[in-house]
This record gives structure tokens, sequence and C-alpha cells, in this order.
């Protein structure tokens, strides 16, 4: 199979995906390596595919959106340690919530963000697991904790409902 075959094909593989797909899993499918996959995603996106990367794996911008139409999204400013991550991303989730993404204000580079689409349990302990296994600093390591969350909720109701219980935790960054 030709490259710019195989790179239409990915193309195809996430526009009908319901969840993210993993490079290993495109990889074995087209019998390449992971790496090679990794180079195609970079020259779709340099085509204008937006297509996200997450732990979780790649998905297209447009399934993202979709996902979230009709949702409450916010953004909530927080500030804990390491070990509140998984506490925090609780907190969220059983309220309803959805993260799509992590972001912090570096010094040099201005706004660095991640994408994180957690919307489960399942989610967060996949999160956890990888970073736990690859040894991964936090992005908020970089400011001392302080990050922002863009969050998705089904209303506005929710998304206050998190914001109260961050903010007992000791989660949510003060404006005091």
């Amino acid at each position: 199979m030709k490259a710019m075959d195989r790179r239409d094909q990915i193309v195809s593989i996430l526009e009908e995906a319901s969840a993210p797909i993993k490079a290993t899993e495109l990889a074995s499918k087209f019998a390449v390596s992971r790496q090679i996959i990794v180079g195609d995603i970079a020259l779709l996106r340099a085509r204008n595919i937006e297509i996200i990367a997450t732990n979780q794996g790649y998905l297209l911008a447009s399934a993202m959106k979709a996902a979230a139409s009709g949702r409450y999204r916010g953004k909530l400013a927080c500030l804990h340690s390491a070990e509140q991550t998984e506490e925090e991303l609780q907190i969220i989730v059983d309220a309803g919530g959805a993260i799509e993404d992590v972001e912090v204000e570096h010094p040099v580079y201005g706004v660095l963000k991640a994408s994180l689409q957690i919307n489960t349990d399942d989610d967060i302990q996949e999160f956890i697991q990888q970073m736990s296994q690859h040894e991964g600093e936090l992005l908020s390591t970089l400011t001392n904790g302080i990050h922002i969350h863009t969050i998705t909720t089904p209303s506005i109701k929710e998304f206050e409902q998190i914001k109260a219980s961050l903010e007992a935790a000791g989660i949510l960054l003060s404006e005091n």
C-alpha cells in the first residue's frame, strides 16, 4: 500500500471512530511501525486535517466538537500537588464533567495546552497509570501546580457543582 493511500485510510478510520485510536492500533492494521503512523499523522496535520492527540490515542477535532455540542463549556483554574491529581479528576467526572484539556502559562513559550479527553473513571485510571508507567511529569509542575482545565458538563448546574467541590477540596485556585 502506498503511503498516501494509508494516510487516506487513517483519516477514514478516524472519521468513523467513536473513541480515540492508538497509534499502535493503526500500526498493526497497516503493518507498519508506530513511528510511521506518527509521521503520517504529522503529514495529515500539515494538510490542515485537525487531528487531536490524546493520551488515549488520536481523534478528529470535528468528532470532539460533535461530542461536546449541547453541553456547557467552561474553564477552571486549579492549584494542587501531583498527589491530588486523581482526586481532582474524580471530582469532575463524578459530577458529570468531562476534562477536555489542561493548560499552563509558561514564561517563555506562553500557553502550553495538552488534550486530555477524560470522560470516565476508566479514562482517569488510564491517565494515572500512564503517568506512573512513563514517570511523566504533569504540565502543572512548570507552574508550581497552577493550571487551567476546560471542562464540559450537561449544564451550568453541574459546572457550578464541580467548582464548589474543587473549592471544598482545596483544589480550585482562589481569587483572593
